[in-house]
């Protein structure tokens, strides 16, 4: 059965008829046989009639339909559901933190709390905003998850109370879950501090007693400061952090890092992986009272270990190739029975020596400057001169290679043979020291494992940039660790979107022989849209069409797909 349409020219006009038909057979033919006239077309239209027929027919469709000509459009979000908080959703739920958040609201009768922490923690992924400004990003700017319910912004706040209180809960529940997910390398432990300062009041106050001056690595000695420690595994997931107060030494927060990481997590003997800023004597007596080995950086100069082991270089030094690593490797033995490994590379090598060749030439020019004011007489009084040439040498970062004589109308300058001598030696090299025995671990695996506080390094890019842990606005310290715990697991969530990318070998489309990052990634998911259109008064919802590499990626982070690829009515 189907509609016949008939035309019939009367003069110079066409008209077409609609007639309800079927085929039949008639002998070896087939022919039409009018079951129903329904009349002409253009008469149908005016009277409405042909209207009312088709809407009493589709009331029988299994699939609605729309006129399209009463489409209008309402709004085209990033899309959440299909997109980079989707993507963000699924990761959250991977690591049992939507479970987790959902029970700790119900003991503190904080209704709110998981749906809170879930849109701070894709915020810092997706477009990082104010506290104040994310109910309007997360209601306005995407399409969150459907279970997910919009909190007030008084529950915002207060959620980043409970996420402090939570913090060393919550992370011995994500260090039991990734043991679970992956297969987390235990064997080192990274660890690495930054500093970030803070806005607002610049006094002390007891509502934030952490809030201090002190050694500014964001190059803002006019804002007080906090302290933040991040403790990765070998492979680079963080597994806990510790917020200490603006003016802490640096050297001073390991001890207090070990005893919390082996009093929380169940975790064998494991090898202690620090940089440079970590090192003293006493720190490493800690480690080992802590029951744990270690890869330490020494310092490159006033260090004696350093020294020491860079002199043992000659021609009979035996080094080996450190696979992936672009650098050699040697062993060295320091007079205290501690084992030394000496690392370089070519390019390190370059860098280093024509860095110092700039830096001595700039450096003579202005002290030959200040020497030509002197001989000419204009400058005279000797702790001007001294003033003068401390400030180029200050300023210089190679002032220990030269050697200053000032005096009343004197000023004399000259190189440091042994200085210079030390700097040649040391270009392109760096030395660790390491309670692990060659047969604990070769020279190139210590290496390897140094290397890797480089992932811990990049956690930190990942709160301070790509996250924008700054700026800091909150004035309690309870708020302000509160907002830090949430940057930190966004970046345990970033950290796993990366190792999917890396397992699925999804490669940049611009660096073909570099793997896709996770901000290249959210970047790409953030751009599927969600069309939301009105077709008499009904609404309709389209996902844009997703491109291969969206696909890829959506498909490498397990992302749910269910409900994208048909128009939604309704």
């Amino acid at each position: 059965m189907f509609v016949k349409t008939t035309r019939r020219r009367r003069g110079d006009k066409t008209y077409e008829y609609l007639s309800l038909a079927e085929s039949v057979r008639d002998g070896a033919k087939t022919r039409h046989r009018t079951l129903l006239r329904l009349g002409e077309v253009t008469a149908l239209r005016r009277s409405g009639r042909l209207d009312r027929i088709v809407a009493t027919l589709e009331k029988h469709l299994e699939t609605e339909r729309v006129d399209v000509g009463s489409l209008e459009a309402d709004a085209a979000p990033a899309v959440g559901a299909v997109g980079a908080v989707a993507c963000a959703a699924a990761l959250w739920g991977r690591l049992g933190l939507d479970g987790w958040f959902a029970a700790a609201g119900a003991e503190r009768d904080a209704g709110r709390l998981a749906d809170a922490v879930f849109a701070m923690a894709a915020n810092r992924l997706v477009a990082p905003c104010s506290k104040r400004r994310l109910g309007e990003w997360a209601q306005a700017d995407v399409v969150m998850p459907e279970s997910w319910q919009a909190p007030s912004p008084w529950q915002y706040y207060r959620a980043l109370d409970h996420v402090a209180d939570l913090k060393e809960g919550t992370e011995e529940f994500l260090f039991a879950r990734l043991c679970d997910l992956t297969s987390i390398d235990l064997k080192f432990v990274c660890c690495d501090l930054t500093s970030t300062y803070l806005e607002g009041a610049t006094s002390p106050s007891d509502r934030f007693e952490s809030k201090a001056f002190g050694y500014s690595r964001d190059r803002r000695p006019d804002r007080p400061q906090i302290v933040i420690g991040l403790l990765c595994t070998g492979d680079g997931i963080p597994i806990a952090h510790h917020m200490f107060a603006g003016n802490t030494a640096d050297a001073s927060t390991l001890p207090d890092v070990l005893a919390d990481l082996t009093a929380r997590f169940a975790v064998g003997r494991i090898c202690v992986v620090a940089d440079r800023g970590l090192i003293s004597a006493d720190n490493v007596a800690a480690v080992a009272a802590a029951g744990c080995d270690h890869v330490l950086a020494t310092r490159l100069h006033r260090d004696k270990a350093c020294q020491e082991a860079l002199e043992t270089i000659d021609e009979g030094t035996q080094w080996a190739d450190v696979p992936n690593l672009r650098c050699r490797a040697a062993e060295a033995a320091l007079a205290d029975g501690t084992r030394a490994v000496i690392v370089e590379s070519d390019a390190r090598m370059r860098r280093d020596t024509n860095r110092t060749a700039e830096l001595v030439a700039r450096t003579e020019t202005a002290l030959l400057a200040l020497e030509e004011r002197v001989r000419c007489g204009r400058l005279v009084d000797a702790a001007k001169i001294g003033r003068a040439a401390q400030r180029i040498i200050g300023q210089s970062g190679v002032g220990r290679l030269f050697d200053l004589d000032t005096g009343e109308g004197r000023f004399v300058y000259h190189y440091d043979q042994d200085a210079h001598a030390y700097e040649k030696l040391l270009a392109g090299r760096y030395v660790l020291t390491t309670s692990l025995t060659s047969q604990q671990a070769s020279a190139e695996r210590v290496v390897a494992a140094y290397r890797q506080l480089a992932d811990a390094q990049a956690r930190f890019r990942t709160l301070t940039d790509f996250g924008r842990l700054r700026p800091i606005r909150h004035w309690t310290e309870q708020r302000v660790r509160g907002h830090i715990a949430v940057c930190v697991y966004a970046a345990v969530a970033e950290t796993l979107i990366t190792r999917d990318l890396q397992t699925a070998d999804i490669a940049d489309p611009d660096l073909p022989d570099q793997h896709l990052t996770a901000a290249r990634a959210l970047r790409e998911l953030d751009r599927i849209r969600e069309v939301r259109l009105r077709a008499d008064a009904k609404p309709v919802t389209v996902t844009t069409r997703r491109s291969p590499l969206q696909t890829q990626i959506l498909a490498a982070t397990a992302t749910p797909t269910r409900h994208w690829d048909k128009a939604r009515i309704g």
